[in-house]
C-alpha cells in the first residue's frame, strides 16, 4: 500500500468525524463529529472558522445549497432529531425544525428548491421538503430499517436509498415539471443463487423483476 503525506491537517473534533461535504464553490469544507459538533473549515486558513455544537447528537447528515450561497443543512442523530438551516457566511444558525427521527442523510434537489431527508429510529421513512417555507412535499416509506444511505441521479430526477433492510429503493422525485410530479419506487435487493449474483427487485405492483449483474 502506498501512503502519501497529508496535504494539510485539520484539527477541530475531539471524537470521530461521521459527516464531511464540500461547499459547490469548494471554499469552505464543513464536517460533523460525533462529538454532537459542526466546524465550518475555510481554504484559506488552517484553523476553524466556525464552531457550533448546538446538536444534542452526533452529526452525521451535512448538505449545501446548490440555490443559495452559503446555507447550509445539518442533521443530528436519535437524542438530536433536527435539521438545522444555517448562514455560514454570517456563522449563525438560522432556523431549527424538529424531525421526531433520527436524521441520518440530507441531499438537495438539483432542479428546484427542495431537499430530502432519510431517518432511522423510530419511522425510517424519507422526507421530501421544500424550502424555504418547510412544508411535507411528499414522505416515502417502506425500509423497514434506518435509511443509512442516499444519493442523487446524475440527471436530478431520481434518488436511491439504502437501509439495514438490505434493499435499494429507486425513487423518482424531482421531475423538473412539479406538476407531472408522480413518486415511482422500485425495491431492490441483492441475492445470491447458483448460477450468479443476481438483482431482485419488485415494484409497487408487486411484480418481481430479476436482473443479471
Amino acid at each position: 500500500m502506498c501512503i502519501r503525506d497529508s496535504f494539510q491537517t485539520l484539527k477541530g473534533h475531539t471524537q470521530e468525524v461521521c459527516g464531511l461535504k464540500w461547499s459547490f464553490d469548494e471554499q469552505q469544507l464543513v464536517s460533523g463529529g460525533n462529538d454532537n459538533k459542526m466546524v465550518i473549515w475555510n481554504v484559506n486558513y488552517h484553523k476553524p472558522q466556525y464552531t457550533f455544537s448546538s446538536h444534542k447528537a452526533a452529526v452525521k447528515a451535512l448538505a449545501w445549497s446548490p440555490h443559495q450561497h452559503g446555507l447550509l443543512l445539518s442533521g443530528g442523530g436519535t437524542a438530536d432529531r433536527t435539521i438545522k438551516f444555517w448562514n455560514t457566511l454570517e456563522g449563525r444558525e438560522v432556523k431549527s425544525i424538529e424531525t421526531g427521527s433520527q436524521v441520518c442523510n440530507l441531499i438537495f434537489s438539483k432542479h428546484q428548491n427542495e431537499f430530502v431527508s432519510t431517518h432511522g429510529y423510530s419511522q425510517n421513512q424519507i422526507v421530501i421538503w421544500d424550502y424555504p417555507s418547510l412544508d411535507h412535499v411528499q414522505v416515502l416509506t417502506g425500509h423497514a430499517c434506518r435509511v443509512l444511505y442516499l444519493a442523487i441521479s446524475p440527471d436530478g430526477d431520481s434518488i436511491v436509498t439504502g437501509a439495514g433492510d438490505e434493499t435499494l429503493r429507486f425513487w423518482k422525485v424531482f421531475e423538473r415539471c412539479k406538476e407531472e410530479r408522480k413518486i415511482k419506487e422500485y425495491s431492490c435487493l441483492l441475492y445470491t443463487s447458483d448460477a450468479a449474483d443476481d438483482l431482485l427487485c419488485v415494484d409497487l405492483g408487486g411484480r418481481r423483476i430479476i436482473k443479471k449483474k
